[in-house]
């Protein structure tokens, strides 16, 4: 632990920097130094480290088809591209959540229609669901939030009643369970990130799972440039031949979006210690709610009943009968404790300024018209506005140290002994 002082304005703070524990060690060198031993860095039509990672993905959940891409974000665009959707069509999307899901349906030339979410956990309310339902309504994006799996069977029960699809997305949430499955394997497809705050990481990454081959196939040929090399032993389309000139098989518009064998190879060795990190995450987030259990003006988080959640971080909420304001705390404990907490959890998605400026213009970033129908205004999701503003989130990464944990636990304590009334 270390202290490091920074201005801003007329004040100045005294941060406590906290500890990393190395969780990327001998194992990933050595996966590298294979790669690099190779001079094979791409891909390529069969893969070396990013193959294996897939199949070992595929052992894992118990699911047909993965493919590894090389973000989170770019994992959300394939799944999106993978279910076959049309320019205008609608993806019902949670309100409080990272942007990128949203975005991504943006990226399919769709609509994001925001659903209100439960404001104890900000996760989508199936109730709020089935009110954002129209004709072109294709599919519904459930995002099992910091960990905390989504009530899936009301939401399953909504799909098929409306013929939809259903997107998992778990890039914050691995090894996490539904009445005893897997989050991951419920809906026709789910999304998975490895970026460095992950359960596991290869610095950048993601990956799609999905027992749909249509699905995979569409997904690859976005992520591959429209080429499909496919594995599983599916076959690969046969490019033609086009007024006499051979073509290289770029049928469908796509993006780069491929991962490198030196993000396989990380990744590959990092799921055999996901089991480990995610114990500690357990671990920490123990500490943490003793630590708040009696905390005043703070309620931890609820978990719904049948699931088992493994968190990303783990939130917890100030109190509606308290006058502070989550990010008023975390001001208060950066001036007067010098701590930084994790994180306040005041983003609603569509006040976002990309969405506002589509509100205003009555567009999509690419043209498209926002039907009559779609709003992006203040106050379309009330309770996901409330619970937003009373959210705070603690790093609960595998490598974080326990005593830095506690400090900035303390410092909420004493936050709210004092201004929490």
């Amino acid at each position: 632990m270390e202290r490091h002082k920074f201005g801003v304005g007329q004040i100045s703070y005294d941060i406590v920097r906290v500890s990393i524990v190395r969780y990327i060690g001998e194992e990933e060198l050595e996966a590298l130094e294979k790669v690099i031993e190779s001079q094979q860095l791409w891909r390529g039509k069969n893969g070396g480290f990013v193959a294996k990672f897939e199949d070992a993905v595929a052992k894992y959940f118990g699911r047909k088809y993965v493919y590894a891409v090389n973000s989170g974000t770019s994992a959300n665009e394939a799944a999106v591209f993978g279910l076959g959707v049309e320019p205008g069509d609608e993806v019902i999307c949670p309100a409080t959540t990272p942007i990128f899901p949203a975005l991504s349906v943006f990226a399919a030339g769709c609509i994001p229609v925001f659903s209100d979410v439960d404001p104890r956990t900000l996760i989508i309310d199936p109730e709020e669901i089935e009110k954002r339902v129209s004709e072109r309504t294709k599919a519904i994006y459930v995002v099992h939030f910091w960990g905390q799996p989504a009530k899936m069977d009301e939401i399953l029960k909504i799909a098929r009643k409306h013929d939809l699809k259903v997107i998992e997305d778990c890039a914050e949430a691995y090894d996490c369970y539904y009445k005893g499955k897997k989050v991951g394997t419920i809906g026709d497809v789910a999304i998975f990130s490895l970026q460095q705050s992950k359960h596991i990481t290869s610095g950048e990454g993601g990956f799609i799972v999905t027992d749909e081959a249509e699905i995979y196939r569409r997904a690859e040929l976005y992520s591959n440039c429209g080429m499909g090399w496919f594995r599983y032993g599916l076959e690969p389309p046969q490019p033609p031949f086009v007024a006499g000139f051979p073509t290289r098989g770029h049928f469908t518009f796509g993006h780069n979006l491929r991962m490198g064998e030196l993000q396989g190879a990380v990744a590959f060795v990092q799921l055999q210690k996901l089991e480990r990190f995610n114990k500690r995450r357990d671990e920490l987030v123990k500490v943490l709610k003793e630590e708040l259990k009696d905390c005043p003006g703070i309620s931890l988080i609820p978990v719904y009943p049948d699931t088992k959640p493994s968190y990303w971080v783990y939130p917890v909420q100030i109190d509606q009968k308290t006058s502070l304001t989550a990010y008023e705390a975390y001001k208060l404990c950066l001036k007067e404790e010098g701590i930084s907490l994790g994180y306040f959890n005041d983003t609603v998605d569509y006040l976002e300024p990309v969405f506002q400026k589509a509100q205003k213009e009555r567009r999509t970033p690419f043209g498209y018209p926002l039907p009559k129908h779609v709003s992006y205004e203040p106050g379309l999701c009330p309770k996901a506005e409330e619970g937003a503003k009373r959210t705070i989130t603690f790093g609960v990464h595998h490598g974080r140290e326990i005593e830095d944990l506690k400090r900035e636990a303390g410092a909420l304590r004493n936050t709210m002994m004092k201004h929490g009334r």
